[in-house]
């Protein structure tokens, strides 16, 4: 009982923290990767939000994160990452390479749909990264290679 009320507790005090720093709704991260590269170790703002093979990740949910309540509030995210090995469409097999650490300053788009339950994040292969908030199932901007397999 004592550790009901405890666990109780700890829950109101995080979403009185979260209401404090004007968060909303919790979303869903979603790495959507359009490169030949292993993506590994994607966090926002400091907390995870996942990994992604190269030209995947579409499928693959972190939850926890708070969409901002404010839906025309600018919002920059700190994006880091690791990219590793190649992917080769033609073999279909990855060829190691050393881990680079990457990082990015990404703005939301606004105004956010105000039901939203995504954040996307979407990799590109000119190293650019853009972040979009979305009430609707992820969906690919660039579609896979032909004779992608995986």
């Amino acid at each position: 009982m004592k550790r009901t009320l405890l666990k109780l507790f700890g829950l109101a005090a995080l979403g009185g923290c979260a209401s404090a720093r004007g968060e909303g709704r919790s979303v869903s991260a979603v790495v959507i990767n359009y490169t030949d590269r292993y993506i590994a170790d994607v966090s926002v703002n400091g907390r995870w939000a996942g990994a992604a093979n190269a030209y995947g990740g579409e499928g693959n949910r972190v939850e926890g994160f708070l969409a901002p309540r404010e839906t025309d509030k600018k919002v920059v995210l700190k994006v880091k990452w690791t990219v590793g090995s190649y992917y080769s469409v033609e073999s279909n097999s990855y060829t190691r390479s050393p881990i680079q650490a990457r990082f990015a300053d990404v703005e939301l788009p606004m105004p956010y749909p105000p039901e939203s339950t995504y954040l996307i994040l979407h990799f590109f292969p000119d190293g650019h990264v853009e972040a979009e908030l979305s009430a609707d199932r992820p969906a690919r901007k660039i579609p896979k290679p032909a004779g992608y397999h995986r």
